[in-house]
Parts: C-alpha cells; sequence; structure tokens
C-alpha cells in the first residue's frame, strides 16, 4: 500500500503537471493583445494622465518581487472576491498581464472582466518576461525590500537617488547615496559587477530620480536593476526600519515651537509670508513638470524643472528665490544645482505640498 504522505505528493504532482500541460485561455474576441511597444507608450505616462490601469494578474509574491511600471496587484485567484477595485467607468482602459505566454491569468481576468461588462480591455500576453527581455526595468514593493534586508546571503545594492539633505533626514539601512544629480560624479561607486541586483529608490511616486538612475545603469551595462518606485514616504509609513546619518536640523538647539531647518531649507511660515507680501525680488519656483503645474500650483509660482535650472540662472540670479516640489526632493536638488551654477540666493522648502482638485493646497 502506498503511504498517505505519499500518495499526496504523487497527487499534487499530478495537479501542478496537469496545470502546466493545459492548454492556454484564447483571449475572448473582445480583447485586444498588446504588443510591448504599445505598453512601454502607455506607461510612460502614468494612469491617471493615461487614464488607464494596469493589473498584474499573478499572485502577490510576484507582484512584489517586480512588476510593470505604476501596475497594480489584483491576482486572478482573489479577482472576484476584489471586482470593487476595478473602476465604476466601464468604458476605462482595463490592461491585464502575467508571467507570459504559457501563462493565462490575465487573459482569465479579461474574460472575467468582459463579463462584468468592462468594454475596453487588453492583454499583454508577453508579460513580466517579455518586459524584461526588452531590457525594461521592473519596479518591486517595500516587502520585496524587507526580504532582502533579512536575507544575509542576498547580495543587493539598494541606492538612495534623493539629495544627500534628504538622505541625511532618513534613509532606508544599508542604502548608497548617489543623488541622480550627481550621477557623472558619482557613478564609480556603484560595483564593478554588473550582475549586481541594483533596487534605485527616492521621494515618491511623485519623483523620477529612481527610474531616470535606473535607465543611466542599465546603461551602463548592469542587467539586474529594479526600482522601489513608491520609495522613502512609503518605507518611512511601513516599516519602523529607518535609518538617520544625522540629525538634519539643528541639534536641538531650537524650541520646540520654532520650526527646525537646515541649510538652504525654508521655513512654511516664512514662505507664506512671502507669498502674502510679494516683496520685490522674491520669486517662487515649482520644479514639477509642466503638466503638473498646469494642474495646479501655489499663487505667483513659475515653472522651471529641476534638471533645468543650471539652464536658467538669468532667471533666478539676483532674486529671492524659492523652490518647491511634491515632496522637498526635486527642490532640494534644484537648491544644489543653483548653488554649483553660483546662484546663491535660493532656498528650498522641506515639506510636502498636496494639491486638491479645486486647485487649493496644503503645505505639510
Amino acid at each position: 500500500m502506498i503511504p498517505r504522505q505519499n500518495l499526496r505528493c504523487a497527487l499534487l504532482l499530478i495537479g501542478v503537471f496537469g496545470l502546466l500541460a493545459a492548454p492556454v485561455l484564447a483571449a475572448p474576441a473582445k480583447v485586444k493583445i498588446v504588443p510591448l511597444a504599445e505598453v512601454e507608450a502607455m506607461i510612460s505616462r502614468n494612469p491617471q494622465d493615461g487614464n488607464y490601469l494596469l493589473f498584474d494578474s499573478r499572485p502577490e509574491v510576484y507582484y512584489s518581487q517586480g512588476h510593470l511600471p505604476w501596475a497594480q496587484s489584483l491576482p486572478w485567484q482573489e479577482m472576484k472576491e476584489r471586482i470593487d477595485e476595478l473602476p465604476a467607468e466601464k468604458g476605462t482602459k482595463l490592461v491585464f498581464f502575467c508571467g507570459g505566454l504559457k501563462c493565462d491569468l490575465s487573459t482569465r481576468a479579461a474574460h472575467l472582466a468582459v463579463s462584468l461588462g468592462y468594454t475596453n480591455i487588453s492583454v499583454f500576453a508577453e508579460g513580466e518576461p517579455g518586459w524584461t527581455r526588452g531590457g525594461k526595468t521592473l519596479w518591486v514593493s517595500a516587502s520585496y525590500l524587507k526580504m532582502i534586508l533579512n536575507d544575509r546571503d542576498r547580495i543587493a545594492l539598494i541606492v538612495d537617488a534623493r539629495p544627500t539633505a534628504k538622505y541625511n533626514e532618513g534613509t532606508i539601512p544599508g542604502s548608497l547615496n548617489l543623488p541622480f544629480r550627481e550621477w557623472d560624479k558619482l557613478k564609480g561607486l556603484l560595483p564593478g559587477d554588473k550582475a549586481t541586483e541594483l533596487i534605485f529608490f527616492c521621494g515618491g511616486l511623485e519623483s523620477d530620480f529612481s527610474r531616470k538612475a535606473a535607465t543611466k545603469a542599465r546603461e551602463m551595462g548592469y542587467t539586474d536593476v529594479r526600482v522601489f518606485a513608491e520609495g522613502w514616504p512609503a518605507w518611512e509609513k511601513s516599516s519602523t526600519r529607518a535609518f538617520a546619518l544625522v540629525n538634519s536640523r539643528d541639534g536641538g538647539k531650537s524650541s520646540p515651537a520654532e520650526e527646525k531647518v537646515s541649510t538652504g531649507e525654508i521655513r512654511k511660515d516664512e514662505l507664506l509670508r512671502l507669498m502674502a507680501e510679494q516683496p520685490e525680488g522674491f520669486l517662487l519656483i515649482d520644479v514639477r513638470s509642466e503638466a503638473d503645474f498646469k494642474k495646479a500650483h501655489l499663487p505667483g509660482a513659475i515653472n522651471i524643472l529641476d534638471d533645468k535650472i543650471g539652464e536658467n540662472t538669468d532667471k533666478i540670479r539676483g532674486k529671492n528665490v524659492v523652490f518647491y516640489c511634491k515632496a522637498g526632493s526635486r527642490c532640494a536638488s534644484a537648491y544644489y544645482a543653483a548653488e554649483e551654477a553660483g546662484v546663491k540666493t535660493t532656498r528650498f522648502l522641506n515639506r510636502n505640498v498636496d494639491f486638491a482638485a479645486d486647485g487649493s493646497y496644503t503645505i505639510r
């Protein structure tokens, strides 16, 4: 008689091999199969601006280890219980992907979406393997970084692409600070082994330093490059494991009621006063993208991208300049760029600036 434990193992193996041998489910006629180039063009814009939603139909563990940019995790096995995560508007563009041509989880998800009445559905059949083969960068989750930090045998380098001032305030343990603005000067700090896993992060989805740095690393020949796109804000929120090199403020010399700032920063109350009084020579510069600026910006601000400050010194020289962005990283970079260009009269707002749909704002 076959032992019960061996029988269970045999049945499990039969089930697995049967699943692998099963024919891949064909996409329904109403579903479009999209190629890599079309997916790449689509995700060059974020889902809000591009009016689409991208779903990873694989189990959560695979999503955490590496997924396409801007993708949300919606495993096929859980999709029926998570229908409320799909948009109410049935005409929204939905794109599903999974583990490649031999995986039909995305096709199953597309079938379900069709049955629910959605009318604009696509499947990226090449999935994560096709994206990786195309030399594209995967995004990872905070849980993946925690796994790396807990695995002493895992060789990977986490790179903080934010300005040094932000790195000094707090970073992910063990991170190398390689500010994107100083890439050409500091890229030699990266390991000589081009197969080393590199994971870049910065100030969150509103900042693109990590994505730009990852592209630069791939151009240098690194083959395993990933991005923790949610970056420091997500890590700070989800983990108690943070690391500060220095007290980036003033060593505790200020009174509790006084906002502490480090060199180059401006206090919130002083900025609000300058915005209200608009003294001669005051210039407020939004260093976010032109698209974000057009949606909403602080009153009186002009728009100059952080990486264009060196080309626009004629506009800021001799002025009382304050840079701001979404979370402080890009405006800190603009401040350092102005310093390098010889403009010493600038400061930056090391705060989060949130805009509502009606254009109102909150500085926190």
